[in-house]
């Protein structure tokens, strides 16, 4: 029960400084699109692979679409696809549809399906919803004094 609260109650705080998180990341996909639109396509990489690893879809998108391409980075299919199952986890239709035409269109179907698992289990948003929770339960334990000597039993 003490764990439901605190997870509840790490949320509700959460959700208080959601709109400076917001527009922190609203900032950064600016900062990407503008270096995308102006041909800067090394730099717009990294601010959408830096996105995209916290889980914001446009950014996911547009990894796969610079892997696809070439922009950025060197033409990568398995990587395209691998980043685009992360996009289409929202369901819009036509990142589903982008995602299973990568699919057809990949040499390595078995390599693509694999790394898309990987980043899936890392980026995807049941790990990151994961990975939320447990940093919210270890930093109530740590401020109601539930984590004493190891940090062990806090997680």
């Amino acid at each position: 029960m003490k764990i439901i609260f605190a997870v509840v109650c790490s949320l509700f705080l959460l959700a208080l400084q959601a709109p400076e998180a917001l527009a922190d990341w609203k900032e950064d996909q600016a900062e990407a699109d503008e270096f995308y639109e102006a041909g800067d396509y090394n730099k717009a990489f990294k601010k959408y692979y830096k996105l995209a690893k916290r889980g914001v879809s446009h950014s996911q998108d547009m990894v796969s679409q610079m892997y696809e391409s070439g922009q950025g980075k060197k033409v990568s299919l398995v990587d395209a696809y691998a980043w685009s199952v992360l996009a289409a986890q929202r369901g819009a239709a036509e990142k589903i549809e982008r995602r299973d035409a990568l699919l057809e269109k990949n040499p390595d179907k078995k390599a693509a399906e694999k790394k898309a698992d990987k980043l899936l289990s890392k980026y995807g948003r049941d790990a990151l919803l994961a990975k939320a929770e447990s940093k919210a339960r270890l930093k109530h334990n740590t401020k109601s004094g539930g984590c004493t000597g190891s940090k062990l039993g806090c997680r």
